[in-house]
């Protein structure tokens, strides 16, 4: 059974470190913020290994809403400009008990223009989308893989998804609502080649965007029997002839979301520095722990030390400000 950690200013873990939890910033206007590791799906190409049913992660996380609006406060004053806070999850942000506060408090943060989300739509109802049109969430960028009820179940790995449900809502939000819908699927090759024609055209018929994501295989994700990866020149040669078979836009780049180049938060730990971290908490997957140094929050590998010890490491990885150490 996965470890649970609850993440509050009295727990002393910074937001800034992990690819897990917090704040995320890539050098752009674009912020991901993280409040939750939850996910109520098991997807069988999940790019995370979320999930019940995960193999290979022992915790998940959640973080106190006034603490997570805090550092983003922060950070967003750091930036001295206006950027997007974009709410997303390795797991599932509706997860997030506290989801609809956290959009409208992101909303009047002075420097934060526009609130995004990403979801699978499983947690949806009339009323939370209300409710979110209300905090004044931006856009909506929503997962549907198949409308076929038997395939939509299989891609999600759970047979409480209501596909029939959330197609209902999708059309909701898109002519009931002033949240802007893009409809999101992840294409698999060999898989849900049909459905996502599918999904263009049900897009198409409420006036929703889409996104149609590349199926992708990380060292740590799931590989979905019979699935099979396209690489970018091929997948893009497929979305430029369905574009020309449906007359819609399919290739999208950071220009269409307004995303641009910015001065990124200086990074506090270099690679191959060595630094004593103190262990505060488990670390996302098996035979990690996380470690605090310099105000950051480090990922460190092979490590079975109790919370609270001290630890020596060396940084080997420091991208965007996301740490992953070894033990030295």
């Amino acid at each position: 059974m996965k470890q649970f950690v609850k993440i509050t200013e009295e727990s002393g873990i910074p937001l800034i470190g992990t690819i897990m939890f917090g704040i995320i910033d890539r050098g752009t206007n674009l912020l991901q913020i993280r409040p939750t590791t939850v996910c109520p799906l098991n997807c069988p190409f999940c790019s995370t290994d979320s999930g019940k049913y995960s193999k290979t992660r022992q915790a998940d996380y959640e973080v106190e809403l006034e603490y997570l609006l805090k550092w983003v406060k922060e950070v967003v004053a750091f930036k001295n400009m206006p950027v997007e806070a974009n709410i997303d999850s390795v797991g599932e942000p509706m997860s997030y008990p506290k989801i609809i506060e956290l959009i409208k408090e992101l909303t009047v943060i002075k420097g934060i223009y526009r609130v995004s989300m990403q979801t699978d739509g499983l947690l949806l109802t009339k009323e939370n989308i209300d409710a979110m049109d209300k905090a004044g969430l931006y856009r909506l960028n929503l997962s549907m893989h198949s409308l076929d009820e038997k395939k939509a179940k299989l891609l999600t790995g759970t047979e409480t998804y209501n596909i029939k449900k959330i197609i209902e809502l999708a059309r909701y939000i898109a002519q009931h609502t002033k949240i802007e819908l893009i409809i999101a699927p992840v294409w698999i090759p060999n898989i849900n080649d049909k459905d996502i024609e599918e999904i263009i055209k049900f897009a198409k018929s409420i006036g929703a965007k889409l996104g149609i994501q590349k199926y992708e295989i990380y060292k740590y994700s799931r590989k979905m029997k019979g699935a099979k990866q396209d690489n970018w020149w091929k997948f893009y040669r497929k979305l430029e002839q369905l574009e020309k078979d449906y007359k819609v836009q399919l290739k999208l780049s950071k220009k269409d979301f307004n995303i641009i180049p910015t001065e990124r938060i200086p990074t506090k730990l270099d690679v191959g520095d060595r630094v004593k971290a103190r262990i505060v908490a488990p670390g996302w997957m098996k035979c990690q722990m996380i470690g605090v140094a310099n105000s950051r929050c480090i990922t460190v590998n092979n490590c079975t030390a109790e919370i609270g010890n001290t630890v020596n490491i060396k940084i080997i990885e420091n991208k965007n400000n996301i740490y992953i150490a070894n033990l030295s």
